[in-house]
């Protein structure tokens, strides 16, 4: 004799009747037939048919617990992100410092001394529901960043939510992306003033910067009258960088046993850059001991004012005998990794007025432009930065177009000859 005929995984059962309780509330329910058994949903109302409109949207809603987080569309933004981010931190492919960029742009700093009305996906995004995050709705929030001026932060909070939203995607709480719906950010044209010109400001930067480290006034900061010492590190660093090209993150790397000066050919090696990770460090920074990409360990030749420079800060080290348990060549006062950020604040009280277009990534680009002008070789500045070719070319390199030799013609045109063309004598 044939059984019952088993429900197929993944339906639910006919809802029951409703019926009225105790207090005087209608209840119904529903089997769901699931892989890993039966689950019964019950909703009440104040009617029969508002309960039963109630087990409706419950079950359009229902997902199955199978164990994991469960993503559906009432799901808040804030706890999508935290599903994001344990993804992430899962994921061998993805660096810490890559999370904690992620973590820094979703979350509110719990700091103190953080600005808790800074812009961050928890506090403008993060207790909307998935259903409530439409296209249009992201698309606002993105151009009240912009409105601001924050053209980068809009740029990350595009790309994270987009990551966000695809686990909506993917667990079935919304059936499309609705970042693939936001307006796209227009380019920002830049005054072609370029890297030509900050090459020509290097001397009278230099000079500036050390008459700052001496306490004298510059335009833009007073002079010293008290407080700690200004930093001499801030001469040194821009010496490395402008006679090396490494990224500001790889300088405070830079490892005393990877400095080689005795050398016919004094030279440093690049074996690792900084990144900053929650929980780690002071300030979350700490050595990563490889370079930022796969073209990024490379041994540098030094020119002479860097090899000035680097026995300076040397000397400075045997002088002060502050703490260096980790060896390094700009390490911070307590012997740590010194905090980029930090350091941003010293560059900017040096730069003074006259030079506050200035970045370390201005010389940088500098240095890519020296090289490429005096090889015409884009191959070989790539190399001295650690970039690809078409990453310098982009970013780096600044060559003017060069138009084709036609001068003949114009000059013919301007003397009145009729004959525009080469064409030959008869």
């Amino acid at each position: 004799m044939a059984g019952r005929v088993p429900h197929p995984v993944g339906t639910f059962g006919r809802p029951t009747p409703p019926r009225k309780q105790r207090n005087g509330s209608w209840r119904t329910t529903a089997r769901y037939y699931g892989a890993w058994g039966i689950q019964y949903i019950e909703r009440t109302g104040p009617t029969a048919g508002e309960a039963r409109n109630r087990l409706a949207e419950a079950i359009r809603d229902f997902r199955e617990d199978t164990g994991e987080q469960r993503i559906t569309r009432t799901t808040t933004l804030l706890t999508l992100a935290e599903e994001l981010l344990a993804e992430l931190e899962a994921d061998d492919a993805c660096s810490p410092g890559l999370v904690e960029d992620y973590r820094r742009e979703i979350f509110v700093s719990r700091d103190r001394r953080a600005n808790p009305k800074t812009i961050k996906i928890e506090n403008t995004l993060g207790r909307l529901q998935i259903w409530q995050a439409t296209a249009g709705e992201l698309d606002r929030h993105l151009k009240r960043l912009l409105a601001h001026g924050f053209r980068r932060k809009a740029q990350q909070h595009k790309i994270i939510l987009r990551a966000m939203m695809q686990i909506a995607v993917r667990h079935g709480a919304v059936t499309n992306n609705p970042v693939a719906g936001v307006s796209s950010f227009r380019k920002t044209k830049r005054a072609a003033r370029g890297k030509v010109a900050d090459m020509a400001a290097l001397p009278a930067f230099r000079a500036q910067v050390r008459a700052w480290a001496r306490g004298e006034e510059i335009p833009g900061t007073p002079a010293y009258v008290s407080g700690p010492p200004r930093d001499w590190t801030m001469v040194w660093v821009v010496d490395v960088i402008t006679g090396t090209g490494i990224r500001p993150h790889e300088v405070f790397a830079l490892l005393l046993e990877d400095i080689h000066l005795e050398e016919g050919d004094p030279y440093l090696d690049i074996t690792g850059t900084l990144i900053e990770v929650k929980g780690e460090g002071t300030g979350g920074w700490v050595r990563k001991p490889v370079p930022k990409s796969e073209n990024g360990w490379r041994r540098i030749l030094l020119p002479a004012h860097t090899v000035e420079a680097i026995e300076e800060a040397i000397l400075d080290l045997k002088v002060s005998e502050r703490p260096n348990p980790l060896g390094m060549l700009f390490p911070a006062r307590n012997g740590s990794v010194r905090n980029p950020n930090n350091f941003g604040r010293i560059w900017r009280a040096a730069r003074g007025s006259d030079y506050a277009w200035v970045t370390p990534r201005t010389f940088r680009k500098g240095v890519a432009t020296a090289v490429d002008h005096a090889y015409d070789n884009p191959e070989r500045a790539a190399r001295q930065l650690g970039n690809t070719t078409i990453v310098a070319k982009t970013h780096y390199i600044d060559r003017p177009e060069t138009v084709p030799d036609n001068r003949e013609v114009l000059e013919r045109w301007a003397r009145g000859d009729r004959h525009h063309r080469n064409e030959p004598a008869e």
